[in-house]
């Protein structure tokens, strides 16, 4: 199977990065503007023809990526719209996202104080300053996403909606989750944690004194839990006798330290409120 590439681009500070880590999937691989700078690109300098070459690179990276079957996440500020068809051409199957904000955002955002050395001089060639952007022309095909009015949450949803990117599940977690701890978060966050797909799985059981809480207030809970969470999903199933695994056939069983194993749903139960546990109150931070 051949992979696709998903390309956001903008302004520094624009919320290129922080979309592009939600973009997740089974197989998905991130390539930053700035790491790739940092390791295999720190021969090149910033000015157009150095910029251009730093795309070209990546872009070449994509395409092996996505001939070897993996989906590829690109966070490049790629500012001409030169460079955005060169990519392209290079690309099989790419899409480009516009992470558009102010640049008087962009530059509140700014910790590393990127913006205030170029307004004074100290970094040259920096865009959005002394070096264009070229906004997206209608003909350039381009999805345009809003980080200053809009959620990451909010974004994400509309990138995935409107390139049909879903990314597979990979993990299925099954359980009562009655209530759901930090037992249960450090089992799911060793998968989530490292951008695989996960299905969270709560079985519908009938209340009594051990589930003291129906699926659907388990399911709205852990959905607050997961809420940034792009690779995780919350469905509730039919109550379960008996889960069959065959032999041989890929599953894996994650291991959880012997002080996470010890936790006690029954003891947090005694220990908290009802609407304490529903609101998530029992779960550190």
């Amino acid at each position: 199977m051949v992979g696709e590439t998903t390309w956001l681009f903008g302004l520094p500070c624009s919320g290129k990065t922080t979309l592009a880590e939600g973009l997740v999937g089974p197989k998905t691989i991130h390539l930053d503007g700035d790491f790739l700078r940092d390791t295999l690109n720190t021969d090149l300098g910033f000015l157009k023809a150095d910029r251009t070459e730093n795309l070209r690179r990546a872009a070449g990276m994509a395409e092996v990526l996505n001939k070897q079957g993996f989906d590829v996440v690109a966070s490049f500020i790629t500012p001409y719209e030169s460079q955005r068809e060169m990519i392209r051409e290079k690309v099989s199957d790419v899409a480009f996202v516009h992470v558009k904000a102010p640049i008087d955002v962009c530059e509140e955002r700014d910790v590393k104080g990127m913006y205030e050395q170029a307004r004074k001089g100290k970094i040259k060639n920096f865009t959005g300053i002394d070096a264009p952007f070229e906004v997206p022309e209608q003909e350039e095909d381009v999805l345009e996403v809003q980080t200053a009015t809009h959620s990451k949450k909010e974004n994400l949803k509309e990138i995935n909606m409107e390139l049909n990117r879903k990314p597979e599940p990979s993990h299925v977690f099954l359980g009562r989750w009655q209530p759901f701890h930090d037992g249960h978060r450090t089992i799911i966050d060793s998968v989530a944690d490292n951008r695989k797909g996960v299905v969270i799985a709560i079985r519908d059981t009938e209340l009594s004194e051990k589930n003291p809480f129906t699926a659907q207030e388990r399911k709205e809970l852990i959905k607050n839990v997961y809420s940034s969470y792009q690779n995780v999903k919350v469905m509730i199933v039919p109550d379960i006798d008996t889960v069959a695994i065959g032999r041989r056939v890929g599953y894996s069983v994650v291991s959880v330290p012997e002080k996470i194993a010890e936790i006690s749903g029954t003891k947090i139960r005694q220990e908290y409120e009802e609407y304490e546990l529903l609101a998530g109150a029992h779960l550190s931070d």
